[in-house]
């Protein structure tokens, strides 16, 4: 009997097929402008090598001095046009060939991300909905009171909020594409760090946050206050996930006449200073996270909430080990 091929097996086979065929591809690219090079190349040489040969006929042939005169100067306009507009169209064709291969190269990525963040949303939806069916089985099938039920309908409720949270990831990613994406209107940030940060724990007791507020607590910031609670809670959701367990992540708030400053700091394994760019890419993971959940989506929505306001974001390295979030913007 043949050997069944599990869908991993499947997955894998067709993204071989695929690589290969892409790597297929960019040869052919690359032997067809070759050829066309190349092919221009000979027709210049065919052009040039006419030319000389008729002047050397000419001058053979016994032909009278205005004759060969007439025939050097249309010898050296060969030469001139061949050199001139050859010249500029093979720097055209380089430039168009390079700028046709970056494009090329650019969906590629594009396309490979968006294929790794679907792979990676459909694992991200299907485990918390496995969970979820898992709990009500179980209560069903059990028959289970009391405390032990109480202990599935958490595990239900803990994978309903999660594919809420991924839903909603995906929804706001959406949104901030429309031209209206930002409602703004003046809200205290002290309080709203506070109240956010007391919501964020609430939900997620088994974590350790403390929250430091410095300046003035009764400064108002222009903004879109739901976008920025999506903002502070993919931050704290980015710190915890990276940090070890019950480590301590610190929220600080600087407020001074200038500008406020929020630092989301954590104690994880740090980001590298050459990737502190591009974790801000849609769909982009670190190699080290290829295991971890995620979509590659939270930071790219903080970033891209926290430009949409004029504020700036930035990754330095925590003293003692990890990565610390700065998101700084100007105070009203």
């Amino acid at each position: 009997m043949p050997a069944k091929v599990t869908a991993q097996e499947s997955n894998l086979s067709i993204k071989n097929f695929k690589m290969k065929r892409g790597r297929r591809a960019r040869v052919l690219f690359f032997v067809l402008s070759t050829y066309v090079f190349l092919q221009l190349a000979w027709w210049a040489n065919l052009l040039i090598s006419s030319a000389t040969d008729l002047l050397e006929a000419r001058s053979v042939l016994g032909a009278s001095s205005d004759q060969i005169l007439q025939a050097v100067n249309d010898w050296e306009k060969t030469i001139l046009m061949v050199a001139g507009e050859g010249s500029i169209f093979a720097l055209l064709f380089f430039f168009g060939i390079t700028w046709i291969w970056r494009v090329i190269r650019a969906d590629n990525y594009r396309l490979a991300r968006e294929r790794n963040f679907i792979l990676a949303v459909t694992h991200e939806l299907k485990t918390p909905i496995a969970s979820i069916r898992l709990a009500i089985d179980t209560i069903n099938r059990l028959k289970l009171k009391g405390e032990e039920r109480e202990d599935m309908l958490e595990v239900a409720k803990s994978g309903t909020l999660r594919l809420e949270r991924r839903v909603e990831d995906i929804l706001q990613a959406t949104r901030l594409n429309l031209p209206d994406a930002l409602v703004r209107c003046p809200f205290n940030i002290a309080e709203f760090i506070e109240v956010e940060v007391s919501i964020f724990k609430h939900l997620n007791p088994e974590t350790s946050i403390n929250v430091e507020v410095n300046g003035d607590k009764e400064v108002l910031l222009l903004g879109d206050e739901e976008m920025w609670k999506l903002c502070l809670t993919n931050l704290l959701e980015n710190a915890i996930k990276y940090s070890p367990e019950k480590a301590l992540v610190e929220v600080v708030l600087d407020i001074t006449p200038k500008q406020t400053t929020l630092s989301i700091i954590d104690h994880g394994p740090g980001i590298k200073p050459e990737e502190r760019e591009l974790v801000f890419e849609a769909f982009y993971r670190l190699d080290r996270d290829k295991n971890v959940e995620g979509t590659g989506l939270g930071l790219h929505l903080v970033y891209r909430i926290v430009r949409m306001h004029d504020a700036d974001i930035s990754i330095k390295s925590t003293s003692g080990g990890g990565a610390t979030f700065v998101v700084v913007w100007p105070t009203n």
